[in-house]
């Protein structure tokens, strides 16, 4: 409730009991000037004289003496509540104002507790605040209703700190030490790379194939390493990705170049489209984002027949740049969905040679650049990929 919404409320609650009360005590007033003159009326006609009359009603009145004066009184039209009229302008002004002075007290120190109460809150805020931009902040230590209340998220807070320190030590560990593998694993993968490049020449028709196969391995193998020291680094935030503006054009124009580099052995057509004078510009690090999108766009080459179609677009609103990748296969199995996006999974469809972390690697990028991207089928049945850059003036 706010202070205005108090503060009438309060007025309002004290108006109708101060309006009763005034109305009473008009009455009360004007049946006591009733009964006064009464008891003078009819002593003083008992006595046949005003001035023994009115030392008479000093002292006990008899019922006769009142019901004389009140015939009397009757007679010329004076009854018990002739005089509530004139007291209840009186009476209702200073109830009105008495009560409304008690209400306004009450007020006082509602008001008194309440600025009480949001300096606590705002107080508590600041330092939650100041907690999680890891900055040092500090409670104000005192009994009240939020001592409770604050000794929990000093508590909480703490531990928080606690297990964000461990959790960094982990991930700078375990960077170190995807490091060092992925980069024991390279001297002997660029050995092996070399030995299959002296090779080749020795091949005959029947060692071609297991040649082949031995390639492939260790391309794989190559681009597995390069992917765990990736995740990794991004992980660990280990890579700083730049902040740069860059068009959504440009973007799409690097991807579909690589990947059409990586799958030269298969004809898929690609169809670029977006909404007209749709200048797209997004914010980030070119290198890594188009990484995200050659990740994806690898996946979707890998899922479309042969003479298939692939479909690119992009638009933009107030709120944020969208890019939508479509390819013309079957589709994502419905349990594959909720983990698309895992480290090392592959679904039902996935590639024979997939290794499960191109999309994760993808999300990762996005992630870690204010972005979202998600996977669904399209209503004809085809595997959809959905990013989207939040503009940043969004961002919180």
């Amino acid at each position: 409730m706010s202070k205005g919404q108090k503060a009438w409320k309060t007025f309002f609650f004290w108006l109708l009991p101060s309006s009763i009360a005034g109305i009473l005590l008009a009455a009360f007033l004007s049946v006591q000037q009733f009964q006064v003159m009464e008891k003078l009326a009819g002593n003083v006609l008992q006595e046949n004289s005003l001035e023994r009359g009115l030392k008479q009603a000093i002292g006990s009145n008899t019922g006769q003496v009142k019901e004389q004066g009140q015939a009397f009184l009757s007679e010329y039209g004076y009854r018990a509540l002739s005089s509530f009229g004139t007291y209840l302008p009186f009476t209702a002004s200073v109830s009105i104002l008495f009560f409304q002075v008690l209400g306004w007290i009450q007020y006082g120190f509602w008001l008194k507790e309440e600025n009480t109460r949001t300096e606590r809150i705002q107080s508590l805020t600041r330092y939650l605040k100041a907690v999680n931009a890891g900055q040092g902040g500090s409670l104000t230590r005192r009994e009240d209703a939020f001592s409770f209340l604050e000794d929990e998220i000093y508590k909480t807070t703490t531990a928080l700190k606690g297990a964000k320190e461990i959790a960094v030590k982990n991930h700078e560990v375990l960077e170190a030490r995807i490091a060092d593998i992925a980069h024991q694993l390279k001297t002997p993968l660029t050995s092996m790379s070399l030995m299959t490049d002296l090779l080749e020449e020795y091949q005959t028709q029947e060692t071609r194939e297991y040649y082949n196969r031995l390639t492939t391995q260790i391309t794989r193998l190559q681009n597995l390493v390069s992917g765990l020291l990736a995740l990794a680094k991004l992980d660990s935030h280990g890579i700083v990705l730049e902040k740069k503006q860059f068009r959504m054009q440009e973007l799409v124009e690097i991807s579909v170049e690589t990947v059409r580099q990586m799958f030269t052995q298969k004809n898929v057509y690609l169809q670029i489209s977006s909404e007209p004078e749709q200048d797209a510009w997004i914010s980030g690090d070119l290198e890594w984002t188009s990484e995200a999108v050659i990740n994806v766009l690898k996946n979707c080459w890998e899922h479309t027949p042969k003479d298939g179609t692939i479909f690119v677009s992009w638009s933009h609103n107030p709120l944020y740049v969208q890019l939508i990748i479509e390819d013309s296969g079957t589709g994502f199995a419905k349990e594959d969905l909720p983990h698309l996006f895992e480290r090392f999974y592959r679904g039902a469809n996935a590639a024979k040679d997939s290794a499960g972390i191109g999309l994760a690697l993808a999300k990762l990028i996005m992630e870690q650049q204010n972005g979202h991207i998600l996977a669904e089928n399209s209503p004809q049945g085809h595997a959809r990929f959905i990013f989207k850059w939040y503009h940043p003036l969004l961002l919180p």
